[in-house]
């Protein structure tokens, strides 16, 4: 084997692994259970492990990392003592944040707690205008003063965040030189280096996140670099990934940590986005199931939906008008736009006082895990009434490596579930089935209608441990016609990371008339943006003739508060150009809210680039053909039970006995070592060329 990446996605319950032959397109997928407090280790015994099965390890080009320490650093509140900056007047900011709420009349609404407590918030006298001109100067009296109370304090960081910096940098940049002198050991963050855009609340979080994280991250990223150097000979880079889709060296990412809090969930979209390019579908709900959560993206025209402004902490179970999640932790940070709600595999059933069943948020993780993983559970989870069902296969996951008790989970839900609902076991665990499937369906609703888009005009594509048992009641719910079921699904998130590129990004808020006479001030910015991202691709060393640049502008109606992002394709020159800018806002108005007004007049808020680097093009093996007869992949059958029909003996097949072109008719269970698909009576799966399962629904056979 020639120079190989390997892709590192930890999860909740399993640290998924992917070796790319760069030349040949081999790929090699397996996992190991997440050790959760020694994660670098866990990378490094991982990837050993390879060798210990294939006698050597080919040298590796890359290790592209998608990690969740951020975003469990903010939820398990673990991250660092940090203190803040402000200009006077200021210290409640992230208090006092916004007025909205995710339910209109719920006035009982817990809001996340600020990340930096009251007093380790200190005010300074100084002022900028919103057009950038210093009205009052840093007074370094109270400026020292206040480093003095945080290093009394302890802090680990500082951010810096005053209240128009966007505008003009100069103070922030002045407190942060004094803060690296008093407190040479922090680290220092300042809001118009991480988020230059006007919205101080925003702004402010994201800098406070950034500090939260930053300590604990720096510190994974500098351990996880000395392990793999140590390990491995020679040295392979660290990429990390990041919440946008495109990854970045281990160094820079620690300097923006948080551009990173969705880096795993980000990877799977990226993936999804990539395979269905390859079989032609550019139109997809991609659906990740994995141990802890699910989660949704939309890919439209090849490309997934992407936002600036990235909300974590939330109560993802009860998203507000048209999706938004508004009660979380805003951070200003592009990022694949992610829907996700407690429901995986290890979700734990209960029912409430009440007796209503309910599924999550709790979740049995790794350890226990759930009661058939034979690992001390105690709870029911998902995954065993899939057990109970007949879904899963008691010798089929991680190649018979972790064998599944049926019978455990039969008692645990018979006791804990069907007894207070006074049911039949069978009838519980189809109950957290399709409570289940109901937050999941909540969640693909969110990415699409909510959107503004037609689920039926899309085909789902499953993944994760979880997703492909899932897929067919969901997809019949929705209307859609076809799935696709990508080869290695449970370890998708890991492919997508070995097919990622280099990503960077730069943007600013101008706060313009969309007029002839800011078209200037629009190509200054441009013209800087696009120099700085030739010298963030350039220091990757990703070759010049890769490099691609594309541009944005934030759009509004005047007196809007929130603003659509429109791309700008080739130059903006001329009252031509402007216009044809300015049709697609309208345009992009109408799709999001049904409505526009060609009339009234247009401000553009911020200018932005995002800039990529491809890499050397993966390619995937195709599998060996066959004709439509899939018999030589039949390894047995079972008692299985799917929705309302009673249990039935359902054949199963072996995936990696699959042929491009076999048939597969449901009802039906096909095995593989990272997940099982689940093909309802009705649908039918044709194998296709790379060993993706296409299942036609019902609505699709209704519409032949």
């Amino acid at each position: 084997m020639t120079a190989a990446r390997v892709g590192v996605d930890i999860g909740g319950t399993f640290t998924d692994f992917v070796l790319l032959d760069e030349e040949t397109g081999e790929l090699v997928a397996w996992k190991i259970p997440t050790r959760q407090f020694e994660l670098g280790q866990s990378i490094v015994d991982g990837i050993q492990q390879y060798a210990k099965h294939h006698g050597t390890l080919p040298p590796m080009r890359r290790v592209i990392h998608g990690t969740t320490v951020n975003s469990n650093a903010i939820l398990e509140h673990k991250g660092a003592r940090c203190g803040l900056i402000t200009t006077r007047g200021f210290r409640d900011i992230l208090e006092i944040g916004r007025q909205t709420r995710p339910d209109l009349y719920r006035w009982h609404i817990k809001r996340p707690t600020p990340l930096i407590p009251r007093h380790l918030r200190f005010e300074v006298t100084e002022r900028i205008s919103a057009k950038g001109k210093v009205l009052v100067p840093v007074s370094e009296e109270e400026l020292r003063h206040a480093l003095v109370s945080l290093r009394n304090s302890r802090v680990e960081a500082v951010a810096v965040c005053l209240l128009n910096s966007y505008a003009n940098p100069e103070h922030e940049q002045q407190i942060r030189a004094i803060a690296c002198e008093m407190l040479p050991q922090a680290y220092v963050v300042t809001s118009s280096d991480l988020a230059p855009e006007f919205r101080e609340f925003e702004r402010f979080s994201t800098a406070a996140v950034a500090a939260y994280v930053g300590p604990v991250f720096s510190r994974y990223v500098e351990e996880l670099i000395r392990k793999i150097d140590s390990a491995f000979k020679p040295t392979p880079s660290l990429y990390i990934m990041q919440s946008s889709g495109g990854v970045v060296g281990g160094q820079f990412a620690a300097e923006r940590p948080h551009l990173t809090i969705e880096s795993g969930p980000a990877a799977g979209a990226l993936a999804a986005a990539d395979f269905g390019k390859r079989f032609g579908q550019r139109d997809l709900l991609a659906f990740d199931m994995g141990g802890t959560t699910a989660k949704a993206s939309l890919i439209r025209d090849g490309k997934p939906n992407v936002t600036d402004l990235l909300v974590v902490g939330a109560d993802n179970n009860r998203p507000g008008i048209l999706g938004a999640r508004v009660a979380g932790l805003p951070v200003r940070a592009v990022s694949v736009d992610l829907v996700e709600c407690s429901a995986g595999g290890g979700s734990i059933a209960w029912v409430d006082l009440a007796g209503i069943l309910k599924v999550g948020p709790g979740s049995a993780g790794v350890s226990p895990g759930p009661v058939c993983y034979g690992g001390g559970g105690l709870e029911p989870t998902v995954t065993d009434a899939h057990a109970v069902l007949g879904h899963i296969s008691p010798d089929a996951l991680l190649g018979g490596h972790m064998r599944i008790d049926p019978e455990g989970a039969r008692r645990a839900i018979q006791d804990r579930i069907a007894a207070k609902l006074g049911v039949d076991v069978h009838a519980a665990a189809q109950g957290i089935i399709d409570v289940a499937n109901a937050n999941m369906l909540r969640i693909l609703r969110v990415i699409s209608v909510a959107r503004g888009f037609d689920p039926r005009d899309f085909a789902l594509i499953p993944f994760g441990g979880g997703g492909p048992l899932h897929a067919g009641d969901l997809a019949n719910e929705l209307g859609i016609a076809q799935i696709v079921v990508p080869p290695n699904p449970g370890v998708f998130s890991a492919v997508g990371l070995v097919t990622s590129e280099i990503h960077a990004g730069f943007s600013r808020t101008v706060l313009l008339r969309a007029a002839p006479e800011s078209l200037p001030t629009i190509s200054h910015w441009f013209e800087q943006f696009v120099s700085q991202c030739h010298a963030a691709l350039e220091r990757e060393r990703v070759p010049e003739s890769a490099w691609r640049v594309v541009k944005f502008l934030d759009m509004r109606y005047a007196k809007q508060n929130f603003e659509l992002e429109i791309p700008v394709n080739g130059k903006l020159e001329s009252q031509e150009d402007l216009d044809t800018v300015i049709a697609a806002f309208h345009a992009t108005h109408t799709q999001n809210y049904g409505h526009s007004d060609p009339a009234a007049p247009v401000e553009i808020v911020s200018v932005k680039t995002r800039a990529s680097g491809e890499g050397p093009p993966v390619r995937f093996r195709p599998i060996a053909t066959g004709d439509e007869d899939s018999q030589h992949a039949y390894v047995g059958s079972r008692l299985a039970s799917m929705g309302s029909l009673a249990s039935v003996e359902t054949p199963r097949y072996d995936r990696s006995k699959l042929l491009a072109g076999n048939v597969l008719k449901g009802p039906a269970i096909v095995d593989s070592f990272d997940s099982t698909c689940l093909i309802l009576p009705g649908h039918v799966a044709t194998v296709g060329a790379l060993g993706e399962l296409v299942i036609l629904t019902r609505l699709a056979a209704n519409l032949l």
